[in-house]
């Protein structure tokens, strides 16, 4: 991808702080940040780039052994926000067995989570039970909470996001001609060569310049955490982005 110099410090500081920080911090809760888009590319980066064991495993599918990617839909992200210990539960849930191409068991790995320890909502290092369903949106989720972002209304509905944006008034369509910045929520339509506005896959934007983005997603046609490059911001498949609000 040709960036300006200006996104290309900006890509290499990010890598660099996900390294070194990397291992633990970019593996669980990070304070909120003035800007939350910033520091959710941040982790989204920092969730593909880690070198903690623990957090390497969170980039395939499957059953958190190996490094095999299983192509089940079975993953770390979903098993976060459907964990009823986790203070961020959302009231859903997801089957503990594959639900694509096999039924193998989903695997547990490690991170962290708000759960009660003698009464009280405290971050723990702990094991997270992987489960299954589509999960781009609930990777791109988890980026903007640790991040600080406001979540409301966000679910594991890749077209939450561009809800959410309509709602808060952060969406930028394609046609706006919008310049995507770090942390945004990519949108895309026309899964299947359908194209009816709506939203089928979400992902995080890392950094942009000359035309063009990159962006950490989950659950793609790898059936992994993939890095993308050089897309172009107004690419065909593109519907449009969303920035993250600020908790408040």
């Amino acid at each position: 991808m040709s960036l300006t110099n200006t996104a290309k410090t900006t890509a290499v500081a990010g890598a660099v702080l996900a390294m070194t920080l990397g291992s633990l911090a970019t593996a669980g809760p990070a304070e909120a940040a003035t800007a939350p888009g910033k520091k959710a590319a941040e982790i989204a980066l920092g969730q593909y780039t880690s070198s903690n064991p623990e957090v390497r495993k969170r980039t395939y599918e499957g059953d958190a052994e190996d490094g095999d990617t299983e192509r089940n839909n079975c993953n770390f992200y979903t098993g976060f926000w459907t964990s009823k210990a986790n203070y961020r539960w959302d009231r859903t849930s997801a089957p503990r067995h594959g639900t694509i191409n096999n039924r193998q068991a989903c695997g547990t790995s490690k991170g962290y989570m708000y759960i009660k320890v003698d009464g009280a909502w405290k971050k723990k290092w702990t094991s997270v039970k992987w489960t299954s369903r589509a999960w781009c949106a609930d990777f791109a989720k988890y980026s903007w909470y640790w991040a600080g972002a406001k979540i409301t209304g966000l679910n594991a509905l890749a077209d939450s996001f561009r809800r959410y944006g309509i709602s808060n008034g952060t969406w930028h369509s394609k046609a706006s001609g919008y310049k995507p910045k770090p942390g945004d929520a990519v949108i895309y339509d026309g899964a299947g060569n359908r194209f009816d506005g709506i939203g089928d896959h979400v992902g995080v934007v890392t950094s942009y310049g000359s035309g063009k983005y990159r962006s950490v997603e989950g659950n793609t046609s790898l059936e992994r955490l993939t890095y993308k490059k050089d897309q172009p911001f107004d690419g065909r498949r593109v519907l449009g982005y969303t920035t993250p609000v600020k908790k408040r």
